[in-house]
């Protein structure tokens, strides 16, 4: 049977050589499609289903904290909630744990080095690199002895990367000092080449520092407070700030339950024990309704996979509709190759030849030629994954390097074999079925070509039927394409509240530079004074988040006169800023003032609104001089609101304007901003430069983050709909390209049929336009009927993809109808050349063929 199919293989070979022109046609039609489709699977595969390079990975759970009255996503731990779990598990033998944080950018300058670069550090446990089963390339990696004393392990753990790209990559760099937000931390271990920790992003890691460094670096990312908590002090000890991501290993054969519920007893039994003795029936039931829940890990945790997950699976199925009319374009070839090898089949079948072997060589050269396709699919995809990429960073004028790992593993692999193979059958059966059912008597005659004409008729119906079919799919392509266009184009000019054109936003990292509660007010002022006196800047200000910054701080709150249930929690978004911030980002005052001098001292409880706040919370107005607290009782001391400003989109652009509560920073000293935004009187791009320039001159310790205008962050926050656009269009360009050539084949093969027919015509009195618009009007009937069927499938699809449009329905009439009208105008092209070319066909030439 091997040898068998080796000599199929070796004749398919050699007859696809023979036919330059028509195998060079047929695997370029696959090869963009297996292409297309093995791109998108890299990205998949790197950032949704490749595991983390550890031992055993399928073993690492998530731990989270859950809540259902507060969270169903989990929450992090505390530094002695994660001590006490970690404890209790290595007592009862029922699993390992480590802690980290996420990866948080922090200026790291080596000995040596004048100016520092921003990095990516993560804090982590002494027990994190035990629990990932690693051993370091050289020097040692953190242990549970680097985890003691808050603020009294200044060692450092470097990434392979970083090594090579900055250390140089010699055994050296061992014992040399790296500073990290201006602390000298020591390096005492490497990692090996392919570790890169456990959270999967465009960016690694480049550092790893135990967690008690906390309040040296000044670490203070995404983390919950609560209770008597008090962030300015340092976190590990406090029991009410939760900012721990906990891992978990399982050994294989042992549930993760066990543990799990050894977790979930401490943790209410520690929150029964912070409850004071007053606590309500229904404080306490929460409580025990709390619970761990352990996740897999095994491919690490991902804010990327989170936002592009979804988007790429769309892309992955959009090319594999490209996928199927490519098999349809190939199959028609093969279906016209096929005409011209009926006597062929006829001498084979008539010698001995059973039909199963004929059917097994035509499927080993349509497999033959889908595995070629595949071999140049998969040099394609490594140009259009590094394209695919770039669309995921490169937006707007600051573009982000990624190191993300997008090589083609075995996975990657896998798929294009298995794609290829199955494009191979799927585009080889129908033909290899449809040559090898020739009458063979009939066909082996020499005056044979009524036979011939009738076999090619049969051959042209089925012809005509792939045509229809590629029809239908490309327009569900082109409407699709269509439907995510409009989308972007909705998402990218709404109304975010902000002056987009006349703003430019500049990151700048205060908090790690370490200036003190005093200094950074004197620094706000002295920053804003000298950027405003650059020509062509009309004001500045400061804010601690920054619109569309990407960060954002959400806290619980009471509002006064407002009747609260138990079950029912309210929240509001905060923001510090100074007292230009209004008028520099152009939201307008609607009700009340903005601040003012009378509202800078310390200790003010001044505070404005967005109007979405003053509408849930005082629905009959009368916002201004009501009070409100963060889950407090009511008091004198609560915030009182002095005005009411217009709605931003401040975090998501999809999203309405959450409520929003603005303080002063001077009447909150301890404040970090690290936004400042600059109105300018023109375009905001061309002053980017010389901002950076001033920034520098005056404040050489303060590292900028980004200086770009506020339009380049609405930009970033379409990244996923710009990719998922572009792509969809370039998809549709290509399926109509495929479709027409599709169509451009088959009514050449056509008329290559009836030449005798059209000649006949002619003599009998048809013109030259008769002719074309016959042939016309067959070719776009085809179209016609394959846009009639693509309709419903595209609505189809649209309606599953409903949740990545914004401002389109999936019925979105001009989607449609431009998806309609741009296959008929193209398909029409297509045909119209074959139909001119039939036109001019000589009648009494014609008759003597």
């Amino acid at each position: 049977m091997i040898g068998e199919l080796l000599r199929d293989l070796r004749y398919g070979v050699r007859l696809l050589r023979r036919s330059a022109g028509f195998t060079t046609t047929a695997v370029l039609s696959l090869a963009f499609g297996i292409g297309g489709a093995t791109a998108v699977f890299t990205l998949v595969n790197a950032i949704v289903l490749r595991t983390l390079p550890v031992p055993e990975p399928r073993e690492l759970y998530l731990a989270n904290v859950v809540t259902p009255e507060r969270s169903s996503h989990g929450e992090l731990f505390s530094g002695p909630l994660f001590q006490s779990a970690r404890d209790e598990l290595a007592a009862r033998h029922a699993g390992e744990l480590a802690a980290a944080t996420g990866l948080v950018g922090m200026q790291l300058q080596p000995d040596g080095e004048s100016i520092p670069v921003r990095g990516n550090v993560q804090l982590v446990s002494g027990e994190y690199f035990t629990l990932l089963r690693q051993q370091a390339q050289y020097g040692r990696l953190l242990t549970p002895a680097d985890n003691v004393t808050v603020g009294g392990h200044s060692v450092a753990v470097v990434s392979d990367a970083y090594w090579r790209r900055v250390l140089g990559g010699t055994p050296e760099a061992i014992g040399r000092q790296v500073a990290i937000n201006g602390t000298p931390f020591t390096i005492v271990g490497i990692t090996r080449p392919r570790f890169f920790g456990t959270t999967v992003s465009l960016r690694s890691a480049d550092a790893w520092i135990p967690f008690m460094m906390q309040p040296v670096v000044r670490y203070a990312s995404n983390a919950s407070n609560s209770g008597d908590s008090d962030p300015r002090k340092p976190w590990p000890p406090q029991a009410q700030i939760a900012w721990l991501d906990v891992f978990a290993r399982v050994p294989a054969g042992r549930s993760p339950d066990a543990a799990a519920s050894a977790m979930t007893m401490l943790v209410q039994r520690e929150r029964e024990a912070a409850l004071s003795k007053d606590a309500s029936d229904d404080d306490r039931a929460s409580i025990r309704r709390a619970h761990v829940s352990f996740d897999p890990a095994a491919n690490g945790v991902s804010g990327l996979r989170d936002s592009v997950a979804t988007p790429l699976f769309v892309l992955l199925a959009m090319v594999g509709v490209l996928l199927v009319i490519a098999c349809g374009n190939v199959a028609g070839l093969l279906l016209s190759r096929a005409a011209g090898r009926e006597r062929e089949m006829a001498i084979r079948l008539s010698i001995g030849a059973g039909r199963s072997r004929l059917v097994r060589q035509l499927l080993a050269e349509s497999v033959l030629l889908a595995l070629a396709g595949g071999c140049v699919g998969v040099t394609f995809a490594v140009w259009a994954r590094d394209a695919l990429l770039a669309l995921l960073v490169n937006v707007g004028s600051s573009p982000v390097p990624a190191d993300l790992n997008t090589a083609l593993d075995w996975r990657v692999l896998a798929f294009s074999a298995a794609v290829s193979m199955a494009t191979g059958i799927a585009c080889g059966v129908l033909p290899a079925f449809r040559v090898t059912r020739v009458p063979v008597s009939e066909s082996l005659k020499q005056q044979s070509r009524a036979v011939g004409a009738e076999g090619g008729g049969r051959g042209l119906v089925v012809g005509k039927a792939l045509v229809t079919a590629q029809m239908a799919f490309c327009l569900l392509l082109l409407v699709v394409a269509g439907l995510f266009g409009r989308s972007l184009r909705s998402l990218t000019q709404t109304n975010i509240g902000f002056d987009r054109d006349h703003v430019l936003a500049v990151r700048v990292d205060v908090r790690g530079a370490g200036y003190g509660a005093d200094e950074r007010q004197a620094l706000y002022r002295r920053v804003i004074e000298r950027i405003q006196a650059i020509p062509g800047v009309q004001s500045a200000s400061f804010s601690a988040n920054g619109p569309l910054g990407g960060s954002q701080r959400i806290s619980s709150l009471s509002v006064e006169g407002l009747a609260q249930a138990r079950s029912q929690e309210l929240r509001t978004n905060e923001e510090v800023v100074t007292d230009r911030y209004f008028d520099t980002v152009g939201l307008h005052l609607i009700e009340g003032r903005l601040f003012g001098p009378q509202d800078r001292d310390a200790g003010s409880h001044a505070s404005v609104i967005n109007a979405s706040m003053a509408r849930r919370f005082f629905p009959r107005g009368g916002a201004v001089g009501r009070r409100w607290d963060y889950g407090r009782a009511i008091g004198k001391d609560s915030n009182v609101i002095i005005g009411v400003v217009e709605d931003a989109r401040y975090v998501d652009l999809r999203k309405a304007s959450p409520n929003m509560a603005y303080h002063l920073s001077d009447a909150s000293p301890d404040e970090v901003l690290s936004d400042i935004e600059i109105r300018t009187s023109g375009s905001p791009g061309p002053l980017g430069q010389t901002v950076r320039e001033t920034l520098s001159q005056l404040e050489p310790r303060l590292p900028i983050v980004d200086v770009a205008p506020l339009s380049d962050r609405v930009a970033r926050g379409t990244t996923e709909d710009r990719m998922v656009a572009r792509l969809t269009t370039i998809f549709g360009a290509l399926a109509l390209l495929l479709a027409s050539l599709g169509l451009y084949g088959t009514i050449s093969y056509g008329i290559s049929r009836r030449v005798a027919e059209l000649g006949l015509r002619m003599a009998l009195g048809a013109d030259r336009r008769m002719v074309l618009m016959m042939i016309l009007r067959e070719a776009l009937t085809l179209v016609v009927v394959g846009a009639a069927a693509g309709i419903p499938l595209a609505f189809l699809a649209a309606r599953s993809m409903s949740a990545l449009l914004y401002g389109v329905g999936p019925a979105d009439p001009s989607a449609f109808v431009a998806g309609c009208v741009t296959l008929l105008a193209v398909s029409a092209v297509a045909a119209y050349l074959p139909a001119h070319r039939a036109s001019r066909i000589e009648p009494m030439v014609a008759l003597g063929r």
